[in-house]
């Protein structure tokens, strides 16, 4: 008796979906409106890398074409291969076909066939063709839908379940979705659409690069068994074919949309500076041994070409005495923009694939509702500093949130800055903020920021500053389709005028402002006055008042102690307390100027003026007797400060909120405040305070005598003040900071995956 042994062919591999120069037929909108070929890659070059990188097998998939895989035809283990073009002729929404091993006599006939995806399948079955349909959910035209998905099911064997170019989002849920059918599916969805099965199932998977830009060639592959191409198709068309290596993600694409703008650059004759060139060629034009690398190297390098001519266009200022050059400066600037451009295109298009698959994975397979929990990360541009907004900022990345939302904050800062809850990102570059040089305004790198959100997936981006990185923070959400929650903090093109006294920068401040808040999905505004305000200027159509908490713990009168009255400089007079930024649009002036009338009648008065800033020196020079300018306090310090007063004088009127307010009436601080921004709320005129005209230094003074003159009534605005601000929890504005996330998130929703970089 002769024992048969059974013949084990050993596994090829093969990237059975990839491009080369020749491929121009894809009816791609934007790369024909951009007058750029699908790919610049000489067909050699496809088959040099694919030997490089281990396949065994050699083919070319160009749209609608076989001149690329003759161009390579002559040479060992090659086969001709298509990617068609073909569309549900019911509503046109195109899909593509991968034929392989076929004839030109094959392709010339198919052609008559591609108009509609029923006749080119029973063609291509007719003939014994080997095929596949190319990533089955990715969108070329209309929405691709349930009803396309299960008659896909119906027509093709054998799907791409790993594209090279499609995100890992994509791959998994098409796979996901073969796995699904067998024959009991396949008779189930034939008597839902009246159609006959094209295939006995289960659906079988390959993999392919979808390469265009000659820098993942061999990356994402099929493994099967056949030395030759017959018996490898062979092999995947029976389901024995298993799709390796890596996915898409919107950085690759962004990559490869650089390499087709280069290259067509280059074709069209144009020519690059010679440094630039030969960095270009290093790291385009050659074959790395480790694609993944060479893409960490591509983005590094854009990043510090894109620093580079920022800086250099920042070089000697933009001032007047630079008109001259100012057209190469605005010319840098626009090409370090534009270099930063096809990261966050390609972020906004991944985004927009992955809403693509909602309805379909719904249909399928349902989501996994959870209670709602959301991850926001907050964007600041002052968070360090002595202000309401940083201290609000602070606080919160303190907190972290509640249990049911987790609550993370995003700066910039030269100083480093190694806290928990809280990412800075280093600036590329900053400046001092004209008229105010005490803040720094930092410049984070766009594509840093884009990174970090692409990785910490936040469920919603709240933006507490329209500064540099809360525009960062506005462009990235918007590029990855994640809501846009801002929060309303300060009255800017006032604070403008007052800086500057220029009413046309103040202006231009005013319509930018409006402009950002426009852009985001609900605004958060201080006070119901604020919110009221916010609507009259069409900013917002309903915007959700969120409060600010105050530690009533630690501002409290228990604080209150003779020794330390005696050393703030009250003893036997009367202690008045300002607390704040000493800059112009704080109006200290006006304080100061209603406190020396006030110690006409009352000489005995104190002012402890606490706060630092650029119109501290100008203030203490004009400043009338009695007053002390205490500098900066934070902590036990100011808390002390607080309780050891005895008259808390506030004369901003661009404040929407004033932190300042609150602490006062923890601290049981009758309140004498002009009548005006947060004031209005924060201040209940003859029952914890007292409101003046904003305009009448007189009439300030004037309460100010009143509240001096009257022990019981410093007593009893201080202890309603007190009972007050004892309603203004912390807990509670992050409550009503959750209720704002629910309105623009939904009161459930499933778990964001974290976003492919």
């Amino acid at each position: 008796m002769i024992a048969l042994q059974a013949v084990v062919m050993s596994p090829s591999f093969c990237d059975l979906h990839v491009h080369s120069r020749f491929s121009t037929d894809s009816g791609n909108y934007a790369l024909r409106r951009a007058r750029l070929g699908e790919s610049y890659t000489d067909p050699q070059r496809v088959y040099d890398v694919c030997r490089a990188r281990g396949m065994r097998l050699v083919t070319i998939s160009d749209h609608n074409t076989v001149e690329g895989a003759l161009r390579i035809d002559h040479l060992p283990d090659t086969f001709l291969s298509v990617e068609v073009t073909t569309r549900f002729p019911e509503d046109d929404v195109p899909l593509h076909v991968l034929v392989w091993n076929l004839t030109e006599e094959d392709h010339r006939d198919l052609q008559p066939f591609r108009g509609s995806v029923y006749e080119l399948q029973a063609f291509l079955a007719n003939r014994g063709l080997a095929h596949a349909l190319a990533h089955p959910l990715y969108r070329m035209g209309p929405p691709i839908t349930p009803w396309h998905v299960e008659r896909m099911m119906l027509l093709f064997g054998v799907w791409e379940g790993r594209n090279g170019a499609r995100p890992r989002e994509h791959n998994s849920l098409a796979c996901r979705l073969a796995q699904t059918v067998d024959t009991r599916t396949l008779a189930m969805l034939a008597d839902r659409h009246g159609m006959t099965p094209r295939h006995n199932g289960p659906i079988a998977l390959v993999g392919g690069s979808d390469d265009h830009g000659a820098l993942d060639i061999a990356t994402t592959w099929t493994e099967a068994a056949g030395d030759d191409a017959a018996t490898f198709l062979a092999s995947v068309m029976a389901g024995e074919a298993q799709p390796e290596g890596g996915h898409g993600s919107a950085d690759k694409l962004a990559h490869a949309v650089m390499a087709l703008f280069l290259n067509a650059y280059r074709e069209g004759g144009g020519q690059l500076p010679a440094d630039v060139a030969e960095n270009v060629a290093e790291l385009f034009d050659t074959d790395a041994a480790d694609a993944f690398a060479r893409h960490t190297e591509i983005t590094a390098a854009v990043r510090s070409l894109s620093a580079a001519l920022g800086e250099r266009a920042r070089a000697g200022g933009l001032g007047l005495a630079s008109v001259s050059r100012l057209g190469d400066k605005l010319g840098l600037l626009l090409l370090s923009g534009a270099l930063q451009a096809p990261f966050l295109g390609t972020a906004h298009h991944h985004a927009g694939a992955r809403r693509d698959l909602v309805e379909i994975e719904d249909t399928f397979f349902g989501r996994s509702r959870a209670p709602f929990r959301a991850r926001a990360l907050i964007f600041t541009d002052t968070f360090a500093e002595t202000n309401g907004v940083a201290g609000t900022m602070r606080r919160l990345a303190e907190r972290g949130g509640l249990d049911d939302i987790d609550v993370r904050i995003a700066t910039s800062s030269v100083a480093p800055l190694d806290i928990p809850g809280v990412v800075s990102f280093t600036p590329d570059w900053s400046l001092a903020l004209p008229t105010s040089e005490h803040i720094e305004l930092c410049f984070p790198s766009l594509l840093e920021v884009l990174d970090h959100v692409k990785g910490a997936a936040p469920d919603v981006i709240q933006l507490s500053t329209p500064g540099p990185v809360g525009l960062c923070g506005l462009i990235v959400a918007k590029a990855l389709g994640i809501p846009v929650v801002g929060s309303y903090h300060t009255e800017l093109g006032p604070y403008a005028l007052h800086l500057t006294r220029d009413l046309v920068v103040a202006e231009a401040m005013g319509l930018y402002v409006d402009w950002f808040y426009g852009r985001c999905d609900s605004v958060l505004a201080p006070t119901s006055a604020v919110a009221d305000e916010l609507v009259e200027r069409g900013v917002a159509s309903q915007p959700v008042v969120w409060g600010r908490g105050v530690d009533t713990d630690h501002f409290t009168p228990l604080r209150r102690r003779v020794s330390l009255q005696r050393s703030l400089g009250g003893g036997d007079g009367l202690l008045l307390l300002s607390v704040g930024r000493l800059s112009a649009e704080k109006r200290v002036d006006v304080l100061l100027e209603a406190f020396a009338l006030a110690r006409t009648e009352m000489p005995g008065l104190k002012l402890a003026v606490v706060g630092d800033g650029p119109a501290r020196t100008d203030l203490e020079i004009t400043a009338p007797e009695g007053t002390d300018f205490v500098g900066e306090l934070r902590g036990a310090e100011l808390a002390d400060v607080y309780a050891n007063a005895d008259i808390f004088c506030f004369a901003s009127t661009t404040d929407t909120f004033g932190q300042v307010l609150l602490e006062a009436a923890a601290s049981a601080l009758p309140v004498i405040a002009v009548a005006a921004g947060g004031a209005l709320e924060l201040v209940r005129a003859g029952v914890t305070g007292l409101l003046v005209d904003p305009d009448d230094p007189s009439a300030f003074s004037r309460g100010i005598l009143e509240l001096a003159g009257s022990a019981e009534l410093r007593r009893r605005l201080g202890a309603r003040g007190r009972e007050a601000a004892l309603q203004h929890t912390w807990e509670r504005s992050l409550v009503e900071l959750r209720d704002a996330y629910r309105t623009v998130l939904g009161n459930e929703q499933a778990p964001r995956a974290a976003i492919a970089a």
